[in-house]
């Protein structure tokens, strides 16, 4: 993909379908001419006389054979402090599609062109406005899925992951040219940087690539939704909630229901969903109910064994307890099981005096929203969900970040060694190459159109 940055651009930057607003976009260095060609302010101001300042201008845009008058309002950034650092315009009007559809077409037939996926923020890129980290923030922010994936998308976007990057990208950087002035002074005899020096500076970039290591890992993993299994003893009201829970908060609401009957023993399969409860998205899971009178070399005994085995891959247990039998609730076994009381619709509410005792029925729905609140409470503290990187970036920079380690692994050995600070040197600028890749002061095209082809049109 050729990134041609002398074209102006534009394209909606809202989604498709009808709404109250509408918003259309336009980036480049035409992109006021463009605009001003068919717009008209109300005050009669002209969009070139907008001069160096952002600024907000109330008019019409003319669109469409026979030509319709649109009223909107106009931002405008008519220098390099836009997101892009080009000319930029944003027209704020009706959000009917068809009109926004004629006015982005009126907009092309006055010299610009469709923006591609994403180029809004390549362009933001390109132009050192911020780096590849930053830029998936940017849709990380567009797929958060919950309330912790968008504050770790926005925690990256405002760089939390750059800022200890290129602070340690400086930080070796300095030292690299301490090392390399040594070289070229080799026969003078004078020492930039000593052994004892070099092996901390060494030892601390060490620990913050290890430190940024541990928090992509738990992005990375194979299952990176967390677990949420619902155990307990057979006809526990377990399948009726699963259903109940996939019904009312799963994003996709085709997924075939978990057979629910009074005979005991109906389920002998687990099944899972993919829910959001508590603003955490997670993967509910139905087993089995536990019967331990059960034979192992039985049907049933593997379902049992099918059971256990979830339980161990857990990240949060959901014991369910039949309120209309005279089975104790008890204790939670660990900090990780949450005891349930279910068919709350079947009993008196007011037969118990604790008021801390989470009850939910599936069939009347009563207490699901606390149910589900404090599932994502306990979720959130979990601690597969608090890495704090974007997903797209833990995959793409692992491979980087264990390369850049090994480096400087490399370096220390050189240096506790006595090795040449040629060969130390040549490590120091291998980690930052790596480290380079990972915020993007060192890419290709092909790593760009992958990051960037992910982004909608409009962004």
């Amino acid at each position: 993909m050729a990134y041609d940055l002398e074209d102006t651009i534009a394209a909606l930057g809202t989604a498709s379908g009808g709404a109250a607003r509408g918003i259309l976009r336009i980036s480049g260095p035409r992109a006021i001419p463009c605009l001003a060609s068919c717009f008209a302010a109300d005050n009669g101001q002209k969009l070139s006389a907008a001069g160096t300042s952002a600024c907000v201008i109330s008019g019409t845009l003319r669109v469409g054979k026979p030509s319709l008058d649109l009223p909107c309002d106009v931002f405008v950034w008519p220098t390099t402090q836009s997101y892009t650092r080009q000319p930029t315009a944003e027209v704020h009007t009706l959000g009917s599609s068809p009109l926004l559809e004629a006015a982005l077409q009126e907009i092309c037939a006055q010299g610009a062109r469709l923006a591609g996926p994403g180029e809004f923020t390549l362009r933001a890129f390109l132009a050192g406005r911020l780096d590849l980290t930053q830029a998936e923030a940017v849709l990380g922010i567009i797929d958060a899925r919950g309330q912790q994936d968008l504050q770790n998308a926005i925690a990256q976007l405002a760089g939390g992951l750059s800022q200890p990057l290129t602070q340690l990208r400086q930080q070796l950087l300095q030292v690299l040219a301490e090392l390399e002035a040594g070289l070229d002074f080799v026969e003078e005899d004078i020492e930039f940087i000593s052994p004892e020096h070099l092996r901390c500076q060494l030892n601390d970039a060490r620990k913050v690539v290890t430190t940024i290591q541990q928090q992509m890992s738990s992005r990375t993993s194979t299952n990176p939704l967390p677990r949420v299994v619902l155990v307990g003893a057979p006809n526990a009201g377990k399948s009726s909630l699963f259903n109940t829970l996939t019904e009312c908060f799963a994003d996709d609401r085709s997924h075939p229901p978990a057979i629910v009957s009074e005979t005991s023993g109906t389920t002998r399969d687990y099944l899972t969903s993919v829910v959001v409860l508590g603003g955490v998205p997670c993967e509910i899971v139905d087993t089995a109910g536990e019967d331990l009178r059960t034979s192992t070399h039985s049907i049933p005994g593997a379902a049992q064994e099918m059971t256990q085995a979830e339980r161990r891959r857990a990240d949060l247990l959901l014991r369910c307890i039949d309120c209309t039998t005279s089975q104790s609730l008890g204790e939670p076994t660990s900090a990780t099981e949450l005891l349930v009381w279910t068919k709350a619709d079947r009993v008196d509410s007011t037969s118990d005096s604790t008021n801390e005792i989470l009850r939910c029925s599936a069939v009347t729905q009563v207490g699901l929203d606390a149910l589900q609140r404090e599932i994502g409470k306990r979720l959130q503290a979990s601690p597969i969900i608090a890495g704090g990187v974007v997903a797209s970036t833990a995959g793409r920079c692992t491979d980087s970040l264990r390369l850049a380690e090994q480096s400087l692994d490399q370096a220390v050995r050189l240096v506790d060694q006595s090795g040449g600070e040629e060969c130390i040197a040549a490590e120091l600028r291998a980690a930052l190459q790596e480290l380079g890749h990972i915020v993007g002061a060192v890419y290709t095209d092909d790593i760009l159109d992958r990051i960037f082809g992910q982004f909608c049109i409009g962004k």
